[in-house]
């Protein structure tokens, strides 16, 4: 994220670090979600093969 111009104002310079501050989040929150989903469906596989195995024995 990249902001170009000038800030006018004590009250713009807030908002514009509100907004950074809330990307930040955004894009952690992304990550973690994305690493999560990538965790349940790699645990969904392991017990599809537990399953397999089970049903060989």
């Amino acid at each position: 994220m990249l902001i170009v111009g000038q800030v006018s104002s004590k009250e713009e310079a807030n908002e514009i670090t509100f907004i950074a501050k809330l990307f930040i989040v955004g894009q952690r929150a992304r990550f973690l979600a994305s690493n999560k989903k990538a965790e349940i469906e790699e645990d969904e596989e392991d017990a599809e093969e537990d399953e397999e195995e089970e049903e060989e024995c």
